[in-house]
């Protein structure tokens, strides 16, 4: 029965990661306007700062509704808010196909706008219902997990490109009207196959887990499990899938000494009744250098002394096992921060001006790529083919989508590598990622063909997806699951603004050089290119954020352990636990 248990929720975290991935086909529609919006402003007439106010709203609805959806993902569960997303985003491009071709009323491109707002908040509420399912169904692989969710975030937009040039590109005239229609339905049927398969089956077989001391919740306890395990699996018994912060092999001894504990507890009326670390961490992990010796130190509590000395062969192995991984012990781990204590956090700050700077951006970018590749298109050749145009439009879309989607599905994978070979803190590889957005931006703006602006675009859309596919891992490692959905969400809401701002900019140097609209004057770049050098400016200031947020998790880490190392558990802001977790 408890095989066929465990398999039916290894087959039930499998559905519900394959229903992850389908979610972010969905919410990779909301990086599309490149691909559509020149056909669409050429149709209706925008200019290129209407154009991007249009293109921009699907990231404000995007990112101002992530702190709600967040909420929603948390409490409400992600099959109501998939249902939603299919139903916003087959409404909203249905709208926007009906708006080119006529068949609805355009009495402003305002009310493109609206439509946009609602495939951004639909393209949210997919999203956060994927990626909240992922970290509460993964925990000893969960940077790779989520990284593999996200990277159909930015693998969609590639694909669906790639399909833009071979069925509704390869005419005379693209055909805008088909390929909007298309995204509809797109959005409809993944969508409503997300809300299915998606559910939170709770973490995984893992070879070690943390127990929680003062002020941490217990991962054993009712709080915990109401915070992680759903209503729809309490048939599903999660406690054979979480032992202790002990190798498997020594689960036997665990229980041993995790019984003990519990009984020394209770014997002790003055004791604290709060649950504490194992007799092995506070003993062994806290000295730094374990031996049986350590277990009945003075300054061991008396409840670690006297279940470490229970028996010969439990002191034994306390020994082995301290020798074996105090090590690999983790000084940078997860608080469960939510709320006004996560907004008023300063780490949680500072990572969110890195965000908010360096992912700024890849939207900005992504929404204006359509423009740029246009503008030297028709500056540099002499007969221009608007099909032609449109298939370097696709092409560039599907290398930033491409890029991004390597950067989401590698970065999880390279940081928990780094962590577990080299130790390599998370806050060092986040200094460079945001150089990598900096390098994107120096190439953009120096390039004055098409040849290495692909190349531009590539690095622009692979620095995107290292910092929107590590971010998340490090708000849910950095500050606990129990609340990631919100955090997350307040994490990203500012990222909108960046993109608006630059992209804004963007637009008022491009009308300003070239009032008449006519792209065959922007010369190698010359009518967008100073966009660029405050775009190059705003990623090197995320880039000192990135180090000033490195050197403060730095000095937090090494407090950290030394008051482990000191046995001052209570003092302890961070969670030690083993690398391989």
């Amino acid at each position: 029965m408890e095989a066929s248990t465990r398999r039916q929720r290894h087959l039930r975290r499998a559905l519900a990661m394959l229903g992850a991935c389908m979610a972010n086909t969905t919410a990779g529609t909301v990086y599309l306007f490149s691909t559509y919006g020149p056909g669409l402003s050429r149709q209706l007439h925008l200019t290129s700062t209407q154009s991007n106010i249009v293109a921009i709203s699907a990231n404000y609805g995007l990112l101002l509704s992530g702190p709600m959806f967040g909420w929603a993902a948390d409490t409400l569960g992600p099959r109501i808010l998939s249902a939603f997303a299919a139903v916003g985003s087959f409404t909203a491009f249905s709208a926007l196909a009906y708006t080119y071709s006529g068949a609805l009323p355009f009495p402003s491109w305002l009310i493109l706008s609206l439509y946009m707002v609602i495939i951004g908040i639909s393209c949210q509420a997919v999203n956060m219902s994927a990626i909240t399912v992922t970290t509460r169904n993964f925990k000893q692989n969960r940077g790779t997990a989520v990284s593999l969710c996200l990277g159909f975030f930015g693998l969609s937009p590639f694909v669906l490109s790639h399909v833009n040039t071979i069925f509704f590109a390869s005419g005379e005239k693209p055909d805008v009207f088909g390929f909007l229609r298309f995204l509809s339905f797109v959005g409809l049927v993944t969508s409503s196959l997300a809300s299915l398969s998606l559910s939170v089956v709770g973490f995984g077989p893992s070879r070690y887990r943390r127990d929680i001391p003062d002020g941490f919740i217990a991962e054993n306890s009712s709080e915990y499990n109401s915070s992680v395990v759903s209503d729809e699996q309490d048939d599903f018994a999660a406690a054979d899938e979480e032992r202790g912060l002990l190798p498997a092999s020594d689960a036997a001894a665990a229980a041993t000494i995790d019984a003990g504990a519990n009984a020394n507890a209770n014997a002790n009326a003055g004791s604290d009744a709060h649950p504490s670390y194992s007799a092995i961490i506070k003993a062994n992990l806290g000295n730094g250098r374990g031996g049986a010796g350590a277990v009945a130190s003075a300054n061991t509590p008396s409840s670690s002394r006297s279940v470490a000395a229970a028996t010969p062969a439990t002191a034994a192995t306390a020994s082995s096992i301290a020798n074996n991984i105090v090590d690999g012990v983790d000084y940078d781990t997860a608080r469960n921060l939510g709320g006004m204590d996560y907004i008023r956090d300063p780490e949680a700050q500072l990572l969110a001006l890195v965000l908010l700077l360096c992912a700024g951006i890849g939207v900005f970018y992504n929404n204006n790529v359509g423009t740029i590749v246009n503008a030297m298109y028709y500056s540099s050749t002499p007969d221009p083919d608007p099909s032609a145009a449109q298939r370097l439009i696709n092409y560039h879309v599907s290398a930033v989508s491409l890029g991004s989607f390597l950067g989401r599905l590698s970065i999880g994978f390279i940081s928990d590598t780094c962590k577990r070979l080299w130790r390599l803190p998370r806050s060092g590889i986040l200094v460079v990622v945001a150089f990598g957005s900096v390098l994107s931006q120096v190439v953009v703006g120096t390039a004055e063909n098409l040849h290495l602006l692909l190349v531009g675009s590539m690095l622009t859309g692979f620095s995107y997806g290292l910092m929107f596919g590590f971010v998340p891992s490090l708000v849910s490692i950095w500050f606990g699951t129990k609340h990631f959905g919100s955090n997350w969400g307040v994490t990203g809401i500012l990222v909108g603004f960046c993109g608006q701002g630059l992209g804004a900019y963007f637009g008022y140097v491009y009308d300003s050089n070239l009032p008449d609209q006519d792209p065959t004057k922007c010369y190698r770049g010359s009518c967008y290119r100073d966009a660029f050098v405050l775009s190059s400016g705003v990623s090197l200031l995320g880039l000192l954020t990135a180090i000033v947020l490195a050197r403060r998790r730095g000095d937090r880490r090494r407090e950290n352990r030394r008051l482990w190392e000191e046995q001052e558990y209570n003092s302890a802001l961070y969670v030690p636990f083993i690398l391989a977790e």
